[in-house]
């Protein structure tokens, strides 16, 4: 069994562009309990980018980060997560930085796939690393990319813990968001491809116990 607390703090600083440290970092609540919600639609990207800029006046810190396991009021404005079971679960960590910051390897590690998730709400240009952790198979996953990174990327190309793998994009290109990483840590990726499930219903999150690790680790 992978130790998550070991596994998880040694790369907190390699996410996005290291000259954020840690001290740059504050939570957000994007969950269905912040009664800002209630009045403001955080689909709406002015708007999200406006609270965006209200918390970091506020805290003087300026990456905002969160989401692990929260209940969203976002997923509940779009159709595509309404389909079936309401998937509202958010599975991995969110980072937000500007368009063009760059993203780093979490750990060494090879391409296992990419793919342009292009539609409505999805991830946008998408890259999977594959890890080899103690013997243990790890999967990373880095989603709302810019597209022009993927002409970097080849499966099975090697990239170095901390290495520059690709940069934050626009919300024309990352699937309709204000600009940010979606990072998740797997430890089976089955038959999933450039892509893998970042949004769940509250049904489906004992199918994930072990799949999904807890990345919280690389924030406190």
């Amino acid at each position: 069994m992978i130790q998550e607390s070991r596994l998880l703090i040694m790369a907190f600083k390699h996410l996005i562009d290291p000259k954020f440290s840690k001290n740059n970092y504050f939570p957000i609540d994007l969950s269905i309990k912040n009664p800002f919600w209630d009045d403001n639609d955080v689909s709406d990207i002015d708007i999200f980018e406006k609270y965006l800029d209200n918390q970091r006046s506020k805290t003087g810190k300026y990456i905002a980060h969160g989401g692990y396991l929260e209940q969203r009021a976002l997923y509940r404005k779009s159709a595509r997560f309404q389909a079936g079971l309401v998937r509202d679960v958010h599975m991995g960590i969110d980072l937000w930085a500007p368009a063009g910051t760059s993203v780093h390897a979490f750990m060494d590690g090879v391409v296992h796939s990419f793919a342009n998730n292009d539609d409505d709400g999805n991830y946008g240009p998408t890259l999977i690393l594959e890890h080899d952790f103690n013997g243990k198979q790890l999967y990373t996953l880095y989603g709302h990319l810019a597209i022009s990174d993927m002409e970097n990327w080849s499966v099975g190309s090697r990239f170095r813990e901390s290495d520059i793998i690709a940069t934050l994009g626009k919300p024309e290109e990352n699937g309709g968001y204000s600009p940010h990483l979606h990072f998740q840590i797997m430890t089976n990726i089955g038959e999933y491809k450039g892509d893998y499930p970042g949004v769940a219903a509250q049904e489906e999150l004992q199918d994930y116990e072990g799949l999904i690790l807890n990345p919280n680790s690389l924030i406190f």
